[in-house]
């Protein structure tokens, strides 16, 4: 079965609006990564933020080995 040129041409445009917006999903998922490694790093470049987690932890088994 032979699709006339207009259907056929009509079928290329979404396929390749499908393909442009695949694109820009990607590009998008990359920046948001981008961001969130960035918001990372910072977190835990930051002494205070380390500084406190590590109490934090070791005040969590402190409590724990006084328990038993």
């Amino acid at each position: 079965m032979h699709l006339p040129a207009t259907t056929t041409r009509a079928a290329r445009a979404r396929a390749l609006a499908q393909r442009g917006l695949t694109t820009v999903e990607y590009a998008i998922g990359l920046l948001a990564a981008a961001t969130a490694a960035l918001i990372l790093l910072r977190v835990f470049n930051d002494n205070s933020f380390l500084e406190t987690l590590t109490d934090w932890v070791l005040s969590v088994f402190t409590q724990v080995a006084r328990q038993r």
